[in-house]
């Protein structure tokens, strides 16, 4: 009885280790299908090789580029596939990664469809239990679009650096905090200073004082996201001033302003001009209301005024000598001739010796100025 009790026994503990061993097998299967499922359908192609290169394995995509079914890849190796060109340089990589036993990434030619792609390729050694390599794992996908516009992004960040490098204007950017990030040589040659000296530093110490609240309200404005155009003087390092007309705008990254650009062109010789331009009109200003005060004095101020004031007008019309205005006004030669030496003698008009007489005349800038005093008083 006994024995027969033990027997039952050992063989219901066999019908249990046989239920967990199958129950694992279940879990184990269960597990192969999900991750099976998930790697077929991977965007990326993915293949497994033995340690001499020779393939055990790949996905449907992987498949699919070679135009085989997964199966067929199993004994084939890359001369299958590829030119011996590029199937040496695959085994060569295997053998390497197996050989350091360390993950690596590799961006590297590919034929596919009959045409040559870029792609990167992830290869990582396979262990055994005991740590010993016995094959290599293989993971890519196709980077050549991204090549292509990195490729033109690289063109046109050249053509435009080329441009910027050789522009006439200053061309300069600052962060957030209104610190240089990059000038252009044209900053470089006006200043004398190179990149390196203004990176990092702030704009405010190379603005005349005057114009600080000026073109720091303009640069919060850009920050803002508003275009902005303004005149300023600028410090050179000797302390000598240029002045620039400057337009600035907001540099955007994924759609937040991460700083500004300036363009400077150099107005110093036209400024100049201008100080010039208002400085001669301010003299002529000065001189006019001299004149003005002058011309009152001698035609309203002082006795003989009228007679002057005729004399004047006259002489606005055309040149006289004294004889001439004589009898052109029915005067006195002497008391005409003393008129005309007060007039000469504050310059309001001119002689010149013509013949035996002289020829008095008066300038354009008089003439207009007559024309506020009333000559019939």
């Amino acid at each position: 009885m006994e024995e027969q009790a033990d027997l039952l026994r050992r063989i219901a503990e066999l019908e249990k280790l046989e239920t967990e061993h199958r129950l694992t097998i279940e879990i184990l299967q269960g597990s192969e299908n999900k991750y099976r499922v998930l790697l077929e359908n991977l965007p990326q192609k993915i293949f497994h090789k033995d340690k001499n290169s020779v393939y055990v394995s790949c996905n449907n995509n992987y498949a699919h580029d070679l135009k085989i079914h997964p199966d067929e890849i199993i004994g084939k190796t890359d001369y299958d596939f590829y030119n011996k060109e590029l199937a040496e340089k695959y085994r060569a990589d295997d053998k390497k990664i197996m050989g350091s036993g360390k993950t690596e990434y590799i961006e590297e030619k590919y034929i596919q469809n009959g045409q040559e792609a870029v792609i990167q390729t992830a290869k990582t050694p396979l262990k055994d239990e005991k740590g010993n390599t016995i094959g290599i794992l293989g993971i890519f996908w196709d980077i050549t679009e991204r090549r292509q516009i990195e490729e033109a992004l690289k063109e046109n960040e050249e053509r435009y650096r080329t441009i910027i490098e050789n522009s006439n204007d200053m061309i300069w950017t600052l962060d957030t905090e209104g610190h240089y990030q990059f000038v252009n040589k044209r900053v470089e040659e006006f200043s004398g200073l190179k990149l390196d000296y203004f990176l990092g530093k702030s704009f405010i110490p190379f603005i005349d004082k005057k114009d600080l609240p000026k073109v720091i309200d303009c640069f919060h404005k850009s920050l803002n996201g508003e275009l902005q155009h303004y005149e300023v003087s600028v410090i050179k390092e000797d302390g000598s001033h240029f002045f620039l007309l400057v337009n600035t705008a907001p540099i955007y990254s994924k759609g937040k302003v991460v700083g500004t650009v300036s363009f400077g062109r150099d107005i110093t010789e036209r400024k100049k001009a201008e100080e010039q331009i208002k400085e001669s009109l301010k003299q002529k200003l000065k001189n006019s209301n001299k004149q003005n005060k002058l011309l009152y004095y001698l035609i309203e101020g002082t006795r003989g005024g009228k007679t002057r004031a005729i004399i004047l007008r006259h002489l606005a019309e055309k040149s006289y000598n004294a004889n001439q205005l004589s009898r052109a006004l029915n005067m006195d030669y002497k008391t005409i001739r003393h008129h005309l030496e007060v007039l000469v003698k504050y310059r309001i008009i001119m002689r010149n010796h013509e013949g035996h007489s002289d020829l008095y005349f008066i300038s354009n800038n008089i003439a207009e100025s007559l024309n506020s005093f009333d000559y019939e008083k």
